[in-house]
Parts: C-alpha cells; sequence; structure tokens
C-alpha cells in the first residue's frame, strides 16, 4: 500500500498543474485529463528529476502544485474537532507544517515512478456547479497489478478549483491524517502534533540535503 500511495501521489501532480493552463470554462475532468500527458513527459524525460533532484523537483511542486491546494481547508479538516480549540498561532503553525509535509511527499514520490498510465474518467454531473469529484484509475506499470482508483475532491473557491481531499481505492487522505492526527493530539496535545510534523520535516530535509543535485 506505501507503494501505491507514493505512486497516487505523482498522479496527483499531474492533474493540479493542468489548472496554470486551462480557462475556467474547461471541465475539471477535461482539465486533467489534457494535462496529464505533458506532466508524464517530464517525468520520463527529465534527467534531473529521474537523477534524484530533490530541490528541482520540490521547486516545481512548489509552484506548479501546491498553489492548486487547500491547504487551510485539509489541515482543518484533518485535526477535527480539537481544531477548534486551537489557537490562531497553532493553526497557522499545524496548517505550514502540514503543508511542507505533503509537498515533500509528492516530490519524493515524483522522482521514483515511471511507466505508470491514467485513465480520467468522464465527470458525472453534480448539483453544485462549485463542487466536483473527478475520477481517475492509475495503471502500474506491471502486467498483474491491479488498477487503482484514485478521486479528487475538488472545489472552485475565487474563480480557482482547489483540491481539499484525494481517495486512493476508497481511502481518504483527510480521514487517514485525522486518525494519525488525533492520536497524537490526544497523547501530547495541539503542540505536540506541531512538534511531530516539525520532526517529520526536519528529517525530510536532511535527506533532501543528501540527494543529487
Amino acid at each position: 500500500m506505501r507503494v501505491a500511495n507514493s505512486l497516487v501521489s505523482v498522479c496527483f501532480l499531474f492533474a493540479l498543474s493542468a489548472s496554470n493552463v486551462f480557462g475556467l470554462d474547461v471541465k475539471p475532468d477535461e482539465l486533467v485529463r489534457d494535462v496529464v500527458g505533458k506532466i508524464m513527459n517530464l517525468v520520463e524525460t527529465d534527467a534531473d528529476v529521474s537523477a534524484g533532484d530533490m530541490a528541482k523537483t520540490i521547486e516545481f511542486v512548489e509552484v506548479q502544485v501546491a498553489p492548486h491546494f487547500d491547504f487551510p481547508r485539509m489541515a482543518r479538516l484533518a485535526v477535527g474537532r480539537p481544531w477548534r480549540d486551537a489557537t490562531p498561532a497553532q493553526r497557522a503553525l499545524i496548517v505550514q507544517e502540514f503543508r511542507t509535509l505533503l509537498v515533500r511527499s509528492y516530490a519524493a514520490a515524483f522522482t521514483r515512478f515511471k511507466g505508470i498510465k491514467i485513465e480520467v474518467l468522464p465527470l458525472r454531473p453534480s448539483d453544485n456547479p462549485k463542487w466536483a469529484l473527478v475520477e481517475s484509475s492509475i495503471k502500474l506499470p506491471t502486467a498483474v497489478a491491479q488498477p487503482i482508483a484514485l478521486n479528487y475532491d475538488m472545489e472552485l473557491i475565487d474563480g480557482k478549483w482547489k483540491v481539499f481531499d484525494l481517495q486512493i481505492d476508497g481511502a481518504s487522505l483527510i480521514v487517514n491524517n485525522r486518525s494519525l492526527f488525533q492520536r497524537e493530539i490526544q497523547s501530547s496535545g495541539i503542540d505536540g502534533l506541531i512538534e511531530t510534523l516539525k520532526q517529520k520535516n526536519a528529517h525530510g530535509s536532511s535527506n533532501d540535503s543528501g540527494a543529487q543535485h
């Protein structure tokens, strides 16, 4: 499942980068489908990315992907009920550290996988024009592997589509993190959660410094 999650993280990048290119009149599924090929080409042909240049990969994620996440909403949903008890300063730190963790996770996955195929399914009608569920099927480069279902929960905010959750074979990124976050909060409080996120990011940063440049 760890490999699948990393692979899905790569696919997540493909879709989100699309919104830099198209106007708002393009449906979310069309937007994802059109750009997948261009981003796949980058992954397959960029020598620096293939060599493990994390600095370059993280820079790409920061510029092309991160602006299309609703990180404050993702952090609030992941923390759940304890969010109401957190101070504004604590909330800001949670968002900051959660954002850093996700960006590094996606960047790390981006450097490790090639040969995947993505089928974006037709967009199902929605009663809410400001919300969309974009469904896709991720095919691994091995013939025996089963396709992975990846769905994007997206909302139109201030004229821009933002992702606030994704589901991997039915498992929600937000729900999975909520379980981890709430265990940490029950054990060490909000500050304990912040410290844990900081430690994970510090560890990731030290690993980045050892990557090829």
